[in-house]
């Protein structure tokens, strides 16, 4: 069976070659990581020549002189330094923490700036965003979906800002589980101002982290905003709006979400006479959203999806989530239909146990049984069954949901007795 490859750590040298491309001008992510793919490497891009640098394609001799010259003027050691001053860590795409979502977008950040920890645990992850100017209905809404999705292992993404947002990490801490703040301005600063007890309280606690691709001391400038949520995207399995109006940047995140990175999208209704719910009642009216009644709708929504891990291997025909061939038996709780992978949560056949092998995919069933000697975290779980990070969490899920596996405040995954 085929094994998920872990990156190397990178060298100091690496990642200050990424942070000195990060501090470039004149070129974004896009053309940034076209020319470390055409070259080679950052350093090979630092140390090309102006006319071999313009041939990328986009870049030509402007911008190539423009990121040679900007690059020559990073001082990458003081900035490092400044980092660790502030408890701040650096990930760059060499690194084996780099999170797997952005290996397969066309516009990944060229570094990310963290507070806290990113884990394995957080591949399995659904943003919650919606209005700043919100309703008590959307905040209570956002912060019942948060709690109820971490209690079921689901790691919390979102923006940090006010309403929505807010409400959504908040309710992931009350659900035991882990959030992710996406900041829309550098790490030296936090926004909105009245968070910082929220933000100081994920890293302290370890439930967590605040990312930003932005320099340490870039404000919270309007402009920063959009370009944040392709990152809230791409961390995500599913994307669910709580409330938005027409023009909010909610919809961005959701497009970018369906269309550009193949993600699930959801929607919850709210009343229609309501300003706060008209983008929201927009993506079901238009078949971008599905319409969520409940935690089980997102649930199964993001087992349905065609199964590509994040890793990018797509699975082909009939196979189940180990790489095995074999096929799937009547009572798998995954089959394949119409090339898509579907989820069966409800009752189990009558007469037929809930632990009955016949009954679970492979990898469901080398999780159970080795759960069956004690409680294992992700990292351990991966270890003992020889399944990739991306599988195990997933299959998790799927367990929990019927009832076989529940996962306790110490992140540590057992059996129900």
């Amino acid at each position: 069976m085929a094994m998920e490859t872990t990156p190397l750590a990178a060298s100091p040298s690496r990642v200050a070659a990424w942070l000195a491309l990060a501090h470039c001008t004149g070129a974004g992510p896009v053309l940034l990581k076209r020319a470390v793919q055409a070259l080679g490497s950052p350093e090979l891009v630092l140390g090309a020549a102006t006319a071999q640098l313009a041939q990328v394609e986009g870049i030509g001799s402007v911008r190539a002189a423009a990121i040679i010259r900007s690059a020559s003027t990073a001082n990458t050691g003081a900035l490092l330094e400044r980092c660790a001053q502030h408890g701040i860590s650096v990930l760059c795409p060499d690194d084996a923490d780099w999170p797997p979502g952005f290996r397969h977008i066309p516009d990944p950040p060229i570094v990310l700036y963290v507070r806290g920890r990113w884990r394995r645990q957080d591949l399995l992850a659904v943003a919650v965003v919606g209005a700043r100017r919100c309703t008590l209905y959307g905040r209570e809404q956002a912060g019942k979906f948060a709690a109820a999705l971490a209690e079921a292992g689901v790691t919390i993404i979102s923006g940090g800002a006010r309403g929505i947002d807010t409400a959504a990490h908040e309710g992931a801490l009350r659900g035991g589980g882990r959030t992710v703040v996406v900041q829309g301005c550098g790490l030296e600063y936090c926004y909105p101002s009245e968070n910082v007890g929220l933000y100081d309280r994920i890293v302290r606690e370890g439930r967590g982290a605040v990312f930003s691709e932005l320099p340490l001391d870039q404000p919270p400038l309007p402009e920063n905003f959009p370009p944040r949520n392709r990152i809230i995207a791409a961390l995500a399995l599913g994307v669910l709006v709580v409330e938005a109006n027409l023009r909010s940047g909610s919809l961005i995140t959701a497009r970018l979400a369906a269309d550009d990175y193949g993600r699930e999208v959801f929607a919850l209704p709210g009343r229609v006479d309501s300003a706060t719910s008209s983008g929201t009642h927009h993506l079901i009216k238009t078949g971008a959203a599905a319409l969520v009644e409940n935690v089980e709708d997102i649930l199964r929504g993001i087992g349905q999806g065609e199964l590509v891990d994040h890793a990018g291997t797509q699975r082909q025909g009939p196979r189940d989530r180990s790489g095995d061939t074999e096929a799937r038996g009547r009572g798998d709780a995954a089959s394949h239909q119409h090339g898509k992978w579907t989820v069966e949560t409800g009752n189990q056949k009558q007469g037929t146990s809930r632990t009955d092998p016949t009954a679970m995919t492979v990898p469901q069933r080398k999780i159970f049984d080795a759960l069956g000697r004690e409680p294992l975290d992700v990292d351990s779980l991966c270890e003992n069954c020889a399944l990739p990070a991306s599988v195990v969490v997933a299959e998790l899920t799927f367990l929990q949901i019927r009832g076989l596996v529940r996962r306790g405040r110490d992140q540590r995954y057992a059996l129900r007795n």
